[in-house]
């Protein structure tokens, strides 16, 4: 009867706060469903700055508190389904609260915010090089890669690997979360997007795309003459015609420093992730009914670096020469480009494999300065979860 006064009028709710705010819990008893959202209406409205909030209910008289949080979790139980269908999230048990929160609430926003950053790093990585390629060309306008083949840089640009550690990747062990709870800190101090986390991820941009260009570009703009390989110029068919070693045309160069890219992207993927999924060989076995299914048996991380994104791009290369082989249509242009880049040119892959060396090594160099030097909070607490559990494997 109390907040009937109260809520609604802004002194008094003022007052009710500031007494409210001097405790480390208040119970609000006998209140109707309205009321349980004014109350939560009235922290969000009165806290500075605003806070996150969270309602939690089981029955139809919590449904409009679960509705003005900001979190609302409903209890499947006895009462019915209705505050689990108005929540964002739904539990068998109160008790789970607690792994909802300190486990699975902080991994996934680990993984979002490790997901936001990498999907603007890979596009800004692409638009990167035509830019870089565009003061080279006296902004012409000249496209560096082929439109078919930038096509798929979004499936074969890290997206099958960074999906991967969206839906696997774990900074710290269950159980150490669950020993120090203290590490949930680092979500609501968004650690994970801070401004010197996505600094970072700015800086790393740059460099690699810098690297990428301009350790490719210099290397093969000279042409075929420059190269070669067992059926290019030292295939050495006969005195006229030593060999078909070119490739310098502009679909060649670019596609050469666009493969470049997908492996630096897809490696750049692999380092971002801190738990590999190595799977159990074989994956796929011929008994029945026993043990687990293949799903469980996949190693995911190296079936997304692999077959998800670096052979599927080599894949998609040699099928779009072949197509373009049917007739005079838009694949036509690609005619011999994958022949001529992967088969008669070494130089494709040396500078395939040195590129994305060096690239990788502006990123682990820097990640090793800051982890030695600027250590984050999660940082320090995965060297103490990672030394306590080689100690268990000592003893």
């Amino acid at each position: 009867a109390a907040l009937k006064h109260i809520l609604g009028d802004p002194v008094l709710e003022e007052m009710l706060f500031a007494v409210a705010s001097c405790c480390e819990s208040v119970i609000a008893c006998r209140v109707s469903p309205i009321q349980k959202a004014l109350l939560l209406k009235m922290v969000r409205k009165y806290v500075s700055p605003t806070p996150t909030t969270l309602a939690i209910g089981d029955g139809a008289n919590d449904v409009g508190m679960i509705q003005e949080a900001h979190i609302g979790i409903g209890i499947s139980g006895l009462e019915g389904q209705q505050a689990v269908n108005a929540s964002d999230f739904s539990i068998a048990q109160f008790r789970y609260l607690e792994s909802l929160l300190l486990i699975h609430g902080r991994w996934n926003f680990m993984r979002m915010s490790k997901t936001v950053l990498f999907f603007f790093y890979k596009n800004a990585a692409l638009i990167g090089t035509l830019m870089v390629f565009s003061s080279h060309c006296m902004h012409s306008g000249t496209p560096l890669y082929d439109p078919w083949v930038i096509s798929v840089f979004n499936f074969v640009g890290g997206s099958i690997p960074i999906i991967c550690m969206g839906v696997f990747d774990r900074d710290l062990p269950r159980d150490y979360v669950l020993q120090n709870p203290e590490v949930y800190r680092s979500g609501p101090q968004n650690e994970f997007l801070s401004f010197r986390m996505t600094f970072r991820w700015v800086a790393m941009t740059i460099i690699q795309t810098l690297t990428i260009y301009h350790f490719t570009a210099p290397v093969i703009d000279l042409g075929g003459g420059s190269t070669s390989a067992f059926k290019g110029l030292m295939g050495n068919w006969d005195r006229d015609v030593p060999g078909d070693g070119e490739g310098g045309d502009l679909k060649v160069f670019g596609t050469t420093i666009y493969s470049n890219l997908i492996y630096v992207v897809t490696l750049k993927a692999f380092f971002e992730t801190r738990s590999l999924i190595h799977g159990e060989f074989p994956t796929f076995t011929c008994r029945r009914n026993v043990g687990e299914g293949w799903p469980n048996r996949m190693g995911y991380t190296w079936v997304g670096v692999s077959w998800g994104s670096v052979i599927f791009y080599i894949w998609f290369l040699y099928m779009y020469e072949l197509i373009g082989r049917r007739g005079v249509t838009s694949f036509f242009d690609f005619i011999y480009v994958t022949r001529h880049l992967l088969n008669m040119r070494s130089i494709t892959w040396m500078v395939s494999i040195l590129t994305p060396v060096i690239a990788c090594i502006w990123d682990v160099t820097g990640k090793v300065y800051s982890n030695m030097y600027y250590p984050t909070q999660t940082q320090i607490h995965s060297e103490i979860a990672s030394r306590e559990f080689k100690n268990e494997l000592v003893s």
